[in-house]
């Protein structure tokens, strides 16, 4: 059991050799639970009370740091043994006796790691995990202890098998900055979210855990017979999960990154995912090919109003827009009014616009999502005619209108405007 939970393969799954130091660290882990070679018996101080007294004892040396916690405390009658760290005077009879070990409470990396008192509360307090890699950021003045830090968290939870240090992401293409400080020498995982399986290099495309919830709630939006794009789609998460778990007509995924653009072809496959068309290249060009369109993602928080534009653009008659910001809580209005702006030099005709707040970025900032409704002015103005009507596609007769163009039809399933067997299914 030893072995399994503490040491590392001789060789990654890269068949990179492990580094000597992180070997020679992890095969010499402090006391831990399901550590059996480890527990056995220790002399320790200790400070003999009466038993109705011992609960009150306890508290006082565990506020004091002074109680012996991986120690088990011993009953002998009417009087308890409390094991102590030190010598300590509170008024009860002291005496050295022996102990046997006990479970350690191991509720965090921060239990077992070794870094200097003062740096304790630098400490990561949270970390990404992504399949079997664990994310964090180390401040800087823990630098030095970050080997450490990494492999704390492996002897923590052993079924995280490698821990990086995450520098931030940078770059059009939104690649992490990734330094590898603990475990096996790779990058690569599969990670699973709502049963779907994708396969993630953390070094080479972006895919943060963090939104999955906002990716469910995303897809539980979609209508059957909706055209999507996903023009910023990374290793697919938001794609893929509409097209298994809602009924597009198709939803086009697309990356301006190479690399994620084949990781994401791979996790089609693995996910069959038949609804999925990719495309690789710039989101401009791409909203521009595959308009018209019934709903956009932009989840691209940092620059999403850079392509709002082009988003409205590719809204056929009628349509949905979700756009991320990070935000300022004072922000958020004129966020909405700079959207509402937007609309009107589109052409566009705002529905509904709805704010939800994804999570919290930073201690004043949040990830927010727009969700924007729009219907086109001229469709508004004239429900006979449609920008779509003049491109080639599948046209269908109907005793009103004459000729029009099967995608405006589909539109009729847009929000607000369900079909029959729409509605039933909600």
């Amino acid at each position: 059991m030893a072995g399994r939970l503490f040491s590392f393969p001789p060789r990654s799954r890269t068949g990179t050799v492990v580094g000597e130091r992180a070997q020679r660290t992890c095969l010499n882990p402090k006391v831990l639970n399901r550590e059996r070679r480890n527990r056995g018996v220790v002399r320790a101080w200790c400070i003999v009370v009466p038993r109705e007294r011992g609960e009150e004892i306890r508290r006082r040396l565990m506020d004091l740091g002074l109680l012996h916690e991986h120690l088990r405390i011993v009953r002998e009658g009417e009087r308890l043994f409390l094991p102590t760290t030190e010598r300590v005077d509170l008024g009860f009879p002291m005496e050295q006796r022996e102990f046997g070990t006990g479970f350690v409470a191991v509720r965090s990396y921060k239990d077992v790691v070794e870094v200097p008192d003062a740096l304790r509360r630098s400490l990561p307090t949270s970390f990404d995990v992504i399949g079997d890699i664990a994310v964090l950021k180390v401040p800087e003045e823990l630098q030095r202890y970050r080997e450490k830090i990494g492999l704390s968290i492996l002897r923590w939870n052993p079924k995280i098998r490698v821990a990086v240090q995450d520098r931030g992401v940078k770059g059009e293409r939104r690649v992490r900055s990734i330094e590898v400080i603990a475990g096996e020498r790779r990058t690569t995982t599969v990670h699973t979210e709502y049963g779907l399986h994708y396969r993630v290099d953390l070094a080479q495309a972006y895919f943060s855990p963090r939104l999955a919830s906002e990716r469910k709630r995303i897809a539980d939006r979609v209508f059957e017979g909706e055209v999507v794009a996903d023009p910023f789609a990374g290793v697919g998460p938001f794609a893929i999960l509409i097209a298994k778990r809602r009924r597009p007509r198709l939803v086009h995924a697309s990356d301006v990154n190479p690399a994620a653009v084949e990781l994401l072809g791979v996790n089609i496959g693995a996910n069959r995912a038949a609804r999925v068309a990719t495309h690789e290249g710039d989101a401009r060009h791409i909203l521009r090919q595959i308009a018209p369109v019934d709903r956009v993602i932009l989840d691209l928080p940092h620059t999403a109003f850079d392509y709002l534009p082009d988003a409205f653009a590719a809204i056929g008659d009628r349509g949905v827009v979700h756009m991320y910001r990070i935000l300022e809580r004072a922000d958020e209005r004129a966020a909405a009014d700079r959207i509402r702006g937007m609309a009107a030099q589109a052409g566009m005709e705002i529905r509904d616009l709805q704010l939800h707040t994804v999570r919290a970025y930073s201690p004043t900032q949040h990830h927010v999502a727009f969700d924007v409704t729009v219907v086109r002015a001229s469709h508004r103005a004239d429900p006979g005619t449609s920008p779509s009507a003049s491109r080639t596609s599948p046209t269908k007769e109907t005793p009103t209108t004459g000729r029009r163009s099967g995608r405006t039809s589909r539109r009729s399933e847009a929000p607000g405007h369900q079909s029959r067997h729409s509605a039933r299914r909600r």
